[in-house]
């Protein structure tokens, strides 16, 4: 190989070399470039994301399947539909109006419709009775088979429905997360459902335990609670799962910018 050809070899390779070199220290420079300039706006993102993760926890903070059961709104909920078949089962069956104590307290919002409803029902009372006489058969039997149309919530049980709703429609909320809150809030529904089953049962026993009008005077409605099932125990296995995934994706790779 001549002197020539050798210094055009060389002058082409030192070509090559300097424009490769070039180009890898400019693709450097918009990677840092990149990461410099929105690293600060992640950040913010970040910020937003774990004050908004920590508010929902703060107000999901619930010790165990009871205190889920009690701060959910369940059992205000339970107690407010119970009272109120109680106080159509007494006008119904004994022609009589009963008040509680906890009426004040006891306020439905709303009402969680049951998929088996079939509307407005007529149940026959006293005004009915083509024979005025003491036997409440026809009544018994009616509200022995007692199905649930409407169950009412409380005002606790709406604030719960409603943040979770809201979390849902946050968009700063991450995808990791958002199915955990997704699940626990179709199990709160479940959970409001099965509620209503068990209220269901309580007041197909009306008849046996208030057979009579004196029956009701100083009636207590706290022996339906021993006919529950549902007790916040699946509500809590779902409030569990969702500590879970914030828990994982606060302590993630993405988050904390590792590689």
């Amino acid at each position: 190989m001549s002197i020539d050809q050798i210094l055009n070899w060389l002058r082409d390779t030192t070509q090559i070399a300097f424009w490769m070199t070039g180009a890898s220290l400019a693709v450097l420079s918009y990677r840092n470039a990149k990461v410099s300039i929105f690293q600060p706006a992640k950040n913010e993102v970040f910020k937003v994301q774990i004050a908004e993760l920590q508010a929902l926890l703060k107000e999901l903070n619930w010790k165990s399947p009871v205190d889920a059961w009690e701060k959910a709104g369940l059992a205000s909920s339970a107690q407010i539909s119970l009272n109120r078949n109680f106080k159509n089962f007494a006008k119904d069956q004994h022609n009589a109006e009963i008040t509680s104590g906890m009426d004040g307290e006891l306020v439905s919002v709303g009402g969680i419709v049951s998929p088996n409803a079939t509307g407005f029902r007529l149940i026959k009372g006293p005004a009915d009775e083509a024979c005025h006489s003491d036997t409440v058969d026809a009544h018994a039997s009616s509200w022995s088979d007692y199905k649930w149309d409407i169950f009412d919530i409380s005002d606790r049980f709406q604030q719960v429905n409603d943040q979770l709703e809201s979390a849902l429609n946050n968009p700063v909320i991450p995808s990791k997360v958002l199915t955990s809150i997704e699940d626990f809030h179709k199990e709160l529904q479940k959970s409001a459902m099965r509620a209503a089953e068990d209220m269901e049962k309580a007041v197909r026993e009306f008849p046996r335990h208030y057979p009579t009008r004196k029956s009701l005077d100083g009636a207590d409605l706290t022996w339906a609670h021993n006919v529950r099932e549902e007790r916040g125990e699946k509500l809590f296995q779902a409030l569990n799962d969702l500590k879970k995934s914030v828990r994982d994706y606060l302590q993630s790779d993405e988050l904390l910018g590792r590689k």
